[in-house]
């Protein structure tokens, strides 16, 4: 059986002159969040954050459990 354990957001914000970007993260959120609402997400931190720096993208990871139902243990 597959099991939902958890998805998480990462927000990346780019900073001028920098290679790194800024990450910020978001753990346990819906599952399957709607695309339109993680990406107002992404712009609601960069409109946070300091007027240099801009939205480079959001990650969704999601992480799943696969385990044996008792009923399918063949012995």
């Amino acid at each position: 059986m597959k099991n939902l354990e958890n998805t998480k957001l990462t927000v990346e914000l780019s900073q001028p002159g920098e290679d790194k970007t800024i990450k910020k993260n978001f753990n346990d959120v819906i599952s399957e969040p709607n695309e339109a609402a993680v990406l107002a997400l992404g712009e609601t931190m960069a409109n946070l954050a300091p007027a240099e720096n801009e939205l480079a993208l959001v990650t969704e990871k999601v992480e799943y459990s696969h385990v044996q139902d008792a009923e399918e243990i063949v012995e």
